[in-house]
């Protein structure tokens, strides 16, 4: 519950909301980056009167603004040891065949105003 005696005095309730929007847009490392910067300007740099004030979670505000303090980004185990590759890479040999074929028929836009091409592809039925 949100105690108006710990809320910063320099933020209405409307700032608030409009400071929890963008927040809630990022993820990972952009959000480790707003987040504490909000909670050095508006909060004493204080995280948990942050985490009542916009609802943040605590623990990521603290990382963010060790982040910041070293300047070293914290990558997730996920992200740092996954060796799935795309399926161009797998398939590099399929990837630029479709690639050829989708070239080959593929048309300017039709009113010259961007340089898209379009490309009219479906697949035939085997019924």
């Amino acid at each position: 519950m949100l105690d108006l005696a710990e809320e910063p005095k320099s933020l209405t309730r409307s700032q608030i909301e409009d400071l929890r929007l963008p927040a809630s847009k990022m993820n990972g490392v952009e959000r480790r980056g707003f987040q504490p910067e909000m909670t050095l300007k508006y909060c004493q740099g204080r995280a948990s009167l942050a985490q009542t004030v916009f609802g943040w979670a605590r623990e990521n505000i603290e990382l963010g603004l060790r982040e910041k303090r070293t300047g070293i980004i914290c990558v997730g185990l996920q992200s740092a040891f996954s060796t799935a590759k795309l399926c161009q890479e797998k398939q590099a040999v399929v990837a630029l065949s479709l690639g050829q074929i989708a070239e080959s028929d593929s048309q300017q836009d039709p009113t010259f105003k961007t340089s898209l091409a379009y490309t009219r592809l479906t697949a035939t039925s085997s019924s």
